[in-house]
């Protein structure tokens, strides 16, 4: 009897199924890294209307409708994103007045029936809005219950999350992978 070494075969085996085990191990890596930037994302978006509705609910305008008092407003809630996201890969953080000038896109809305700018970017954003963010530009509704009754702040996130690796590829039967941005 010759016993026949197996080593080869295992080397090709190994060798067939190690770019394999590498696509996985990175999905499930990025998996991870899409999960945990939602959650910082919307927390960041939450502690930003939570922001400007307490400093809402503190001074109240002096004039009904006065955009420097919503400006100011918008201010807190997109400074507040902004610096939250911070950490997130393709944010564009200024340290300097706590604003991104274009990732995320944010967009902000006071809901009592008198903000001139509800819906409209934050300030500091000098970006031009990417087509994946086109929901963030959705109608308003601007009016929730008037200026005595309602506190409530709208604040819409729009972010481009990268993958680890950027992959396009078309598959047979005219199926495709895309991923990255």
């Amino acid at each position: 009897f010759h016993r026949r070494s197996r080593r080869g075969q295992s080397l090709v085996d190994f060798a067939l199924m190690l770019p394999l085990l590498l696509v996985l191990l990175l999905g499930v890596a990025d998996f991870g890294r899409v999960f945990a930037a939602g959650i910082t994302l919307e927390a960041a978006t939450r502690n930003g209307a939570e922001a400007a509705a307490l400093e809402r609910l503190r001074n109240k305008p002096t004039t009904l409708g006065d955009p420097a008092y919503y400006l100011r407003l918008h201010t807190i809630a997109a400074q507040t994103v902004c610096a939250e996201a911070r950490a997130l890969p393709n944010t564009t953080f200024n340290q300097v007045d706590r604003s991104c000038a274009e990732m995320p896109v944010i967009a902000v809305c006071i809901k009592d029936g008198y903000d001139p700018n509800c819906g409209g970017l934050a300030p500091g954003f000098t970006g031009t809005v990417p087509a994946e963010c086109s929901a963030i530009s959705q109608p308003w509704d601007g009016s929730s219950g008037g200026i005595t009754a309602s506190h409530e702040v709208e604040v819409r996130t729009c972010y481009r999350f990268t993958t680890l690796f950027d992959l396009h590829t078309s598959l047979p039967f005219g199926w495709s992978i895309s991923l990255g941005d």
